[in-house]
């Protein structure tokens, strides 16, 4: 005879609460900055949006910078995995991946939190301490690009210097881009820009697979 059972909730681990509340106050950082901005983004208000006691956040991270860098850290990987995933699932097969991957990489950039870094960026010039916990994380996510676009186009990085220069281009036209959408939007102009900077990388692979042909 089956005998009914009441079931039993499954205890987490200890290493499991841990990452569950680091995860908490990482995504409380992100909510902080893109809100409320670098300045006003303290360890107490980030605390409280993550409902977390201060002890328990400066346990995972014992200083503002270390929650700051770690959070950057956190979103650049979660916007890489994003940007992988959108580009095989909505880029149908024998389109133009190149302007897809643009047109995608731009709406990474209108990310509020994203926005956010450019302000940290920018106080960075003057904290020192701000400045040395998001160096190697900037240096780290760039190699993590350079290696995403080689997978995403393996043909087309003919060369490693012409294909991480045009990957440069793109990545500063669109960072120009989004500083100047926060100005003041214009779809045209937006439009009208992207347009652009497709055709210049198109035209700047074919020469770079014409030299690699020769």
């Amino acid at each position: 005879m089956a005998m009914n059972a009441t079931a039993r909730p499954v205890r987490r681990t200890q290493e499991e609460r841990s990452a569950e509340t680091r995860g908490r106050v990482l995504e409380a950082a992100l909510q902080c900055l893109a809100e409320l901005g670098y300045g006003a983004t303290t360890t107490t208000a980030v605390a409280e949006r993550a409902g977390v006691s201060r002890g328990a956040q400066l346990h995972h991270f014992p200083t503002r910078a270390a929650l700051i860098a770690a959070a950057v850290e956190h979103l650049y990987a979660t916007l890489r995995t994003d940007f992988e995933r959108a580009f095989f699932e909505r880029v149908a097969p024998g389109a133009d991946r190149l302007a897809a991957s643009i047109d995608l990489f731009w709406q990474v950039w209108l990310d509020p939190r994203l926005a956010a870094v450019l302000d940290l960026h920018a106080a960075a010039r003057t904290d020192a301490e701000l400045a040395a916990a998001l160096r190697p994380i900037a240096e780290a996510h760039q190699r993590h690009i350079v290696h995403l676009a080689r997978h995403l186009f393996p043909k087309e990085a003919l060369a490693d210097q012409r294909f991480t220069a045009i990957l440069d281009v793109v990545q500063e036209t669109l960072r120009g881009m989004a500083i100047g959408y926060l100005v003041g939007g214009d779809e045209a102009h937006v439009r009208r820009t992207l347009a652009m900077l497709k055709e210049l990388v198109s035209t700047a692979l074919r020469g770079a697979a014409a030299t690699e042909d020769r």
